[in-house]
């Protein structure tokens, strides 16, 4: 088994989908967070100035979505065939078509702004690429079980991470909560998700942080 060793700020962020990876196949690996003040030392000495960075059997690398594939790869996490893995990848790509409202949200000065832009973004923008994602979770046995197949996959964890943590954090609201409204089948996918034991663990001990 290779050693692994997960660096990030101390927060859920780009980083989160990693650890519900290996929480839920029992993988040993070192969360080491740190804090925003050290980032500008460590920051140089990074392959390309990001985090968050996988470190694997000593040797780093950046890039989340790359590691969140290579893990799920590793893990049995992809799919079984190349059709399967196909449609892992839409379903991650339509979670990741949230990403620049968030990224608005966040560059935003002024709380004013900020908050406008928020209120506008939960009530609409958003609620395209929810729909879409629901769209995708029907097409497998009318949404009553996972994105793909008959088991958990990198899709089903990359959509429970936007919607449970993302989503919320960027809203200033708590962890969970995010407004789903009508979206019945996807508000059901995301108790399912959450009630497997080893990720309801992890939640009941992660860390609590604003992000």
């Amino acid at each position: 088994m290779p050693s692994y060793k997960l660096t990030y700020f101390n927060g859920r962020g780009r980083a989160e989908v990693v650890r519900y990876m290996m929480e839920l196949k029992g993988i040993e690996y070192v969360d080491h967070r740190i804090q925003r003040e050290t980032w500008p030392e460590l920051k140089p000495k990074t392959p390309n100035g990001q985090l968050p960075l996988l470190e694997i059997d000593g040797t780093e690398y950046p890039q989340s979505h790359a590691m969140y594939r290579y893990l799920a790869r590793e893990n049995g996490l992809f799919g079984s065939n190349s059709k399967e893995q196909l449609e892992i990848d839409v379903v991650c790509e339509t979670a990741g078509d949230l990403w620049p409202g968030i990224c608005k949200i966040y560059d935003t000065q002024g709380d004013e702004e900020k908050n406008v832009l928020r209120k506008k973004f939960a009530e609409e923008g958003a609620m395209k690429h929810i729909s879409n994602l629901e769209k995708l979770l029907k097409r497998n046995k009318g949404g009553s079980g996972w994105f793909i197949g008959d088991k958990v996959t990198l899709a089903d964890i990359m959509v429970f991470n936007m919607i449970y943590d993302l989503l919320p954090s960027i809203l200033n609201i708590k962890e969970g909560e995010f407004d789903l409204k009508e979206h019945d089948v996807l508000k059901a996918f995301v108790e399912r998700f959450k009630a497997q034991e080893k990720i309801a663990d992890w939640i009941k001990r992660r860390p609590q942080t604003p992000f």
